[in-house]
């Protein structure tokens, strides 16, 4: 498939998106230059009174102490403790593996595990517990102070990095999100209240009204950041993505972005549906042409004077077909 399908709608060569992609990444490392060292003194310092009590127990839970698997059903019937509980391992595993080795489901909030609901949890930690952070583990012996602070720092800093670059994504995300929808007010859109939690499944019914917009609602079975009524009539979908590294970008990209743009396609048809993406941060320029074949729309956030184009033009006029070369 091909841009061509989407009137109006300009294909990118991949040395534009060589260039563009360039610039993304400089201002990326402008931004992570200036970003302050309190973000992770943060989140370190938030993290280190659990990870403290979970290394001080690891040992006791173990061994069977009773006090110490207290800690453990209490702790894993909250979010928060799960995630230290999750950093204990070598390396950490995810909230789906967690549910999946202990063969349960945990919820966001909730009261303290049973006895019976804590066993498999004990072997779950007796097989990711890494043995270089808790070697007194392995020996069967109490932790020295030395070890347990060790531990801990170690810990500590390998849970507040991963919440840093999980917050760097969701920066970038809601920073490129921002910004269109700062255009779409600007060029006299609003904002409107989707309907109902089903989203849009009949353009005719459930589309926004002219010049209106919907945010985070579903266009038939996919949700979608933006869904904007275009004035000649068709819907543009647009997701918003931040990356920080070309690899994660494939991601972004390719397995996000393009496969909800070929659901869209596939249920709407392209003369009613635009599938388009805003990027802002680090993109494999080589991705971004992949996904643009899907078809798809792709808009910089560096240079949204596109998009505006795209709303702007008249049905008849192919959008982008002037366009500013970047500038470092």
């Amino acid at each position: 498939m091909s841009v061509a399908m989407l009137r109006g709608v300009r294909a990118w060569t991949l040395e534009e998106l060589q260039a563009d992609a360039s610039l993304a990444s400089a201002e990326f490392r402008r931004r992570r230059m200036a970003e302050p060292l309190q973000r992770y003194l943060g989140e370190f310092d938030a993290a280190k009174p659990d990870v403290d009590r979970w290394v001080a127990a690891i040992g006791p839970v173990l061994a069977g102490d009773p006090a110490a698997a207290a800690l453990l059903r209490e702790g894993l019937a909250s979010e928060a403790g799960r995630t230290v509980f999750r950093y204990l391992g070598a390396p950490p595993i995810s909230e789906d593996d967690l549910q999946t080795l202990a063969e349960r489901r945990f919820g966001s909030a909730g009261s303290a595990l049973g006895d019976d609901e804590a066993a498999p949890l004990v072997e779950v930690m007796r097989a990711i517990a890494d043995p270089r952070r808790f070697p007194w583990v392995e020996h069967r012996r109490a932790a020295t102070a030395t070890e347990h602070q060790a531990a801990t720092l170690a810990t500590a800093t390998l849970l507040a990095s991963q919440r840093v670059q999980t917050l760097r994504r969701s920066d970038e995300k809601a920073a490129v999100e921002g910004a269109v929808r700062g255009l779409l007010v600007g060029l006299g859109w609003q904002r409107c209240n989707p309907p109902g939690a089903r989203g849009v499944q009949t353009l005719v019914t459930d589309a926004p009204p002219s010049r209106g917009f919907f945010v985070q609602t579903n266009l038939g079975g996919d949700n979608a950041d933006l869904i904007v009524r275009m004035d000649d009539g068709r819907l543009l979908a647009v997701e918003c993505k931040g990356s920080n590294s070309a690899i994660n970008s494939r991601k972004r990209l390719n397995k996000e972005a393009a496969q909800n743009a070929r659901a869209w396609l596939q249920a709407f048809g392209a003369e009613q549906v635009v599938p388009a993406v805003a990027l802002q941060g680090v993109f494999n320029p080589r991705y971004v042409a992949e996904a643009q074949g899907t078809p798809l729309a792709v808009f910089w956030g560096h240079r949204l004077e596109d998009l505006r184009t795209l709303l702007i033009a008249a049905p008849s006029t192919p959008a982008g077909s002037r366009r500013r070369t970047p500038s470092a």
